[in-house]
């Protein structure tokens, strides 16, 4: 049961998210800015984490064929596989008493709906990490579901396979049911039969697969390993035997049946492609629907990107949607982008080209179309054609980071000053702040920017701001001006600005929330209850830091930063201040206000 909700004060300060005295000095920041120097390349869109020390680990043998050479979990008395883990408080894990102080019940619910595929790098970064980590379980009953179970399911909805399956080796021989059916899952993913089969003896064979999951699952992995061991008969009965307790799947039949026998059954095509059907598409030879990008289940996006039997362009779809679930980085993006070919014709007419806008190929062509342009004006053009088509489909951070090198190769000049809005905040998406301060440098003598200018100025101040340096007279004018100006997007972003600085630590006046409460019919996004956001203020004051993240990772829903109510993600970025995460905090601020942003996009 969750915690009864804690008084909430009275008169207008109910509009400022709570729990703010969490990121004051008392908290135990050494200092709550960020430092603003650039990294030379984009490697990652954010830190790996704090370097501290943390109790004594013990080491588990290394897990065959991965790349690292220990596997850590905290030195427990009484440790049980919900502990294991494979990242350290050294790769960015979040330490073996992360859950200290959390309730059982609590992280059991909030960790079975983890949101992924937020489109969020910083999400996506925490989420990974909290999954990850070795840990004591907090205390408590609980539901009885195994912790790990339910770390491996949220891995494996990420799209992160092999490091789903690392884990589920790590937690050793002995698994319950729902253990060992994820790490079936991850197996099948994997294409690693052997160990898919062999969790098979760990697996209730159950006897009612029309109305129970993991007894539908049994029949369809035996009837899988039946066939792949060479033994079609016994396959069959498998599949007389799930016909006959009432098993409605017609596609597992289809194919089934012809892997074991060669007979093939009509089927409707799936709108979704699972693990276990992709598996048996396999095994029966035959060829992955066209729209396989769309449907496949997120854990099998790493094996169809080395699929190389797929078109050049189904791969890059693939690509595409394993860059939103922050599965591959732009770089490697940009080698998908440049398989297509394309003719002389269609790259010469690209902006009236027949090419769907929303087409992957579309993007593959401006990409090229980049690399072969030599005129600067030209330059400019495909690069804010990149940013604005990437941006409605959910890829500019991938995208950006994609065009590193070529951005980089870009000194600002007078020449070069129409790039500058879009140039400053691909840099800032890059995390490299004294690049897009050159650029931003040379908007500030762009005569009639106006909007665009002054968003910028504001996501400058998110992204490195200090408070030594922040004047809160003028940045409040500024921001009680967007309030009163009845355009409902700058109020949105000003009401949004103000509740992030107060967040980092900045202080608006008290004018700025006099004005805001007059204008908070402009306030939108997912809302989360008080009660959920009085229990992630608490996690923050108390220092508990997964279940800080964890509630963090909740309050934001899928929808990331962008979708969900400026006080929402303010008090997330309050609490994670709070717990000595802040560069993520401040990455999650930037996010938020980049989402309601429309300077530079192209």
């Amino acid at each position: 049961m969750e915690p009864a909700p804690a008084s909430s004060p009275a008169g207008p300060q109910s509009i400022v998210p709570p729990g703010y005295g969490a990121t004051t000095p008392a908290s135990g920041l050494s200092s709550p800015d960020l430092p603003a120097a650039s990294r030379s390349a984009p490697s990652q869109l954010f830190p790996a984490g704090l370097q501290s020390s943390e109790p004594a680990v013990r080491m588990l043998s290394a897990v065959p064929g991965a790349a690292r050479t220990d596997v850590q979990i905290g030195s427990l008395s009484g440790v049980d596989t919900s502990s294991v883990g494979l990242l350290g408080m050294q790769d960015g894990g979040f330490g073996p008493a992360m859950w200290r102080g959390a309730s059982r019940t609590d992280i059991e619910i909030y960790l079975v709906r983890l949101p992924v595929a937020t489109g969020s790098p910083v999400m996506a970064d925490l989420a990974r990490r909290l999954l990850l980590t070795g840990a004591q379980p907090p205390e408590g009953a609980g539901s009885g579901v195994p912790l790990l179970a339910a770390r491996l399911n949220r891995l494996l909805a990420a799209g992160q396979t092999d490091a789903a399956l690392q884990l589920a080796l790590a937690g050793g021989a002995a698994r319950s049911p729902q253990i060992a059916v994820e790490l079936a899952r991850a197996a099948l993913a994997a294409g690693d039969d052997n160990r898919a089969c062999a969790a098979l003896a760990d697996i209730p064979p159950g006897n009612d697969p029309a109305r129970n999951d993991m007894a539908a699952f049994a029949v369809k992995l035996s009837a899988y390993c039946q066939i792949v061991a060479g033994n079609p008969e016994i396959a069959n009965l498998t599949l007389d035997l799930a016909r006959e307790e009432g098993l409605n799947d017609a596609l597992f039949f289809s194919l089934a049946s012809e892997a074991a026998a060669g007979i093939f059954l009509r089927a409707p095509e799936p709108n979704k492609l699972s693990i276990v059907d992709a598996a048996f598409y396999r095994l029966a030879g035959r060829d992955l629907p066209d729209n396989v990008a769309e449907i496949a289940d997120p854990a099998l996006l790493p094996g169809l990107l080395r699929n190389g039997a797929l078109s050049d362009e189904i791969r890059m779809a693939v690509a595409e949607r394993a860059a939103r679930y922050d599965l591959i980085d732009g770089r490697e993006l940009a080698t998908y982008y440049k398989m297509p070919t394309f003719t002389e014709e269609q790259m010469a007419g690209l902006l009236t080209s027949d090419i769907p806008e929303a087409s992957p190929l579309r993007r593959a062509m401006i990409h090229q179309a980049i690399d072969a342009a030599v005129a600067a004006d030209d330059r400019m053009r495909l690069f804010k054609l990149a940013f604005a088509t990437s941006e409605s489909a959910g890829l500019y951070y991938p995208t950006v980071e994609a065009l590193h090198e070529e951005l980089s190769s870009m000194t600002p000049s007078d020449a070069l000053r129409p790039m500058a809005a879009s140039a400053t905040r691909a840099f800032l998406a890059l995390g490299e702040r004294t690049r897009a301060a050159e650029w931003f440098a040379l908007t500030q003598s762009t005569p009639g920017l106006g909007r665009d200018g002054r968003e910028l100025a504001a996501l400058m101040r998110i992204a490195g701001g200090t408070a030594a340096g922040f004047d809160s007279e003028s940045v409040s004018a500024e921001i009680i001006a967007d309030l009163r100006s009845g355009e409902r997007a700058a109020q949105a972003f000003a009401a949004c600005e103000a509740m992030l600085l107060d967040a980092l630590g900045h202080s608006p006046t008290s004018a700025v929330w006099e004005a805001l409460l007059d204008a908070r019919s402009a306030l939108s996004g997912d809302a989360s209850s008080e009660v959920l956001l009085s229990q992630l203020q608490m996690a923050g004051h108390k220092k508990a830091i997964g279940e800080t993240v964890l509630l963090s990772l909740d309050v934001l829903g899928l929808g990331g930063p962008g979708a969900v109510h400026p006080r929402a993600v303010a008090q997330a970025t309050a609490s994670l201040r709070a717990v000595e995460l802040e560069s993520e905090a401040r990455r999650l601020a930037l996010e938020a206000l980049f989402a309601r942003s429309y300077a530079g996009r192209g």
